[in-house]
């Protein structure tokens, strides 16, 4: 996947409150890819389901120190999942699930993320989530 557009990072930027997704710091924003970019990219855009406003801290740490919960809120997703828009985001300010569509995002349960998640990862994504109600 290659860089996003001008109009792909403002566009996220505005669903997002230009606010990070998951520290809500509103300092050096980064548009961060949900799938997996890989060295060197591909010719993809991405789209705005492809990416969510982090700042740089949080963007760096969804490849490292918070990448389960990356996965977990829908951040980051799976090298496999060919459709992120199926993957729920947990926006920790809000404290509310969202399905993203495009550039808007719709606040749904947590019943329905769980429907969602489990869609696409299965056990896996039960499996996230009782480990933090633990």
């Amino acid at each position: 996947m290659s860089a996003p557009t001008k109009q792909t990072r403002d566009a996220v930027k505005l669903r997002d409150r230009y606010r990070c997704a998951a520290c809500a710091s509103f300092l050096a924003l980064t548009f961060q890819h949900r799938r997996r970019v890989g060295m060197g990219g591909s010719k993809n855009l991405p789209t705005p389901i492809d990416g969510l406003t982090l700042c740089a801290t949080c963007n760096a740490g969804c490849e490292g120190a918070i990448q389960a919960q990356a996965l977990r809120y829908g951040w980051k997703v799976r090298a496999w999942v060919t459709n992120p828009e199926l993957v729920p985001v947990y926006y920790p300010l809000e404290m509310a699930w969202f399905r993203l569509e495009g550039v808007l995002r719709f606040r749904i349960s947590y019943d329905v993320a769980l429907e969602m998640g489990c869609r696409v990862y299965g056990p896996e994504w039960l499996a996230w989530h009782e480990a933090v109600r633990a």
